[in-house]
């Protein structure tokens, strides 16, 4: 038994108008599995922002904690964080720098924030502060490598 003309346009009209429906739907979907945006103070990447990286007052907080910072130390680090984010953020938007251009100058930007930061230390606290950067540096290496803490295999 074949459908008439009629059953048939329904059936088109239905579909059509399903499809619509979802089409309209979806995207709302969507936006609720969504993460908030980011706070105020807080860059895109989660609570320590961008790539895991923490804000300058989060970042000197935590200094302050680790290396025992007193109130001033503590003043200048987030100082020259503030700074460097600055710097950081008009080098990663200047869209005219190539990539690796780019890369080298981030590069140079982090080693310039190291020795400012350093000039603020004690003897004890640079000695904290490296072994400090050193537990870091192997953090980000793990998580790169994605091998949950087992060095990168040896290249032949």
């Amino acid at each position: 038994m074949m459908p008439n003309a009629m059953e048939t346009k329904r059936m088109r009209t239905a579909a059509v108008l399903l499809c619509g429906a979802m089409l309209a739907v979806l995207p709302a979907m969507a936006q609720q599995d969504a993460p908030p945006p980011p706070s105020q103070g807080q860059t895109q990447g989660g609570p320590h922002g961008r790539g895991g990286m923490m804000n300058p007052e989060q970042h000197a907080a935590h200094l302050q904690k680790a290396l025992g910072l007193s109130d001033d130390q503590t003043a200048q680090v987030k100082a020259i964080f503030t700074d460097e984010q600055t710097k950081g953020q008009a080098l990663w938007q200047n869209t005219s720098l190539s990539r690796e251009d780019r890369h080298t100058q981030m590069e140079a930007l982090r080693q310039d924030e190291d020795t400012k930061v350093q000039g603020v230390l004690t003897a004890d606290q640079k000695t904290k502060y490296a072994a400090l950067q050193a537990q870091m540096r192997e953090h980000r290496g793990d998580q790169q490598n994605g091998n949950g803490g087992a060095p990168p295999p040896p290249s032949a």
